[in-house]
Order: structure tokens, then C-alpha cells, then sequence
């Protein structure tokens, strides 16, 4: 399975927002300061006009067919806020945390 990185991104982005939107009007509610990254990624250049590069998430079940490409491991931190720039509060099940 192939991932684009703004793909990953945007999940990611979606995932962040639905927890927000969770949280309004809850009691409890958790900041998040940082979400920090750690990626497998196949790095794709194209000999296209215009194609540049192309960052690729290598998923877990593609580990043996990413062996023939070049991976590097990627790291990213992201600082969450709001459009307006407030800190993102997300809801307050943890439920899931800890199963």
C-alpha cells in the first residue's frame, strides 16, 4: 500500500479535528502541545517535467517490497492549533489508551 506523506498529513489533520469538535463542552479536556513523528518513507524522484519528488509512507505490510527502494526514516514535529492560532483541546476518553 502506498502512502503519500500530505496524505498521512491530512489524516492526520482530519483525526485532530474530530477530537476537537469531541471535546466541545466536555469537562476534561487534554492540550496538545506537540505530535511527533516517526516515519518510514521511500523517497521517489521522477525524471518527468515537473514531477519533482515524492514522499512515500512505507506501511508495515509493504516492509518486503520496500527493500528494492531507498527508505530513510523521517522525523516530524508538529505543533496542533487552531486556525486562529489557540492550542487544539481534544476530549477526555482515554479508553483506548490504555486497552
Amino acid at each position: 500500500m502506498e502512502i503519500q506523506l500530505a496524505d498521512l498529513l491530512t489524516s492526520l489533520r482530519s483525526e485532530i479535528s474530530r477530537a476537537r469538535l469531541d471535546a466541545a463542552g466536555k469537562d476534561v479536556r487534554f492540550r496538545i502541545d506537540s505530535i511527533d513523528l516517526e516515519l518510514q518513507v521511500a523517497v521517489e524522484k521522477s525524471a518527468e517535467a515537473n514531477a519533482g519528488m515524492r514522499f512515500w509512507v512505507v506501511s508495515l505490510g509493504a516492509k518486503g517490497a520496500a527493500k528494492s527502494a531507498e527508505t530513510h526514516t523521517v522525523k516530524i514535529s508538529l505543533a496542533a492549533e487552531t486556525d486562529t492560532g489557540a492550542p487544539v483541546l481534544t476530549g477526555d476518553d482515554v479508553s483506548d489508551l490504555f486497552s
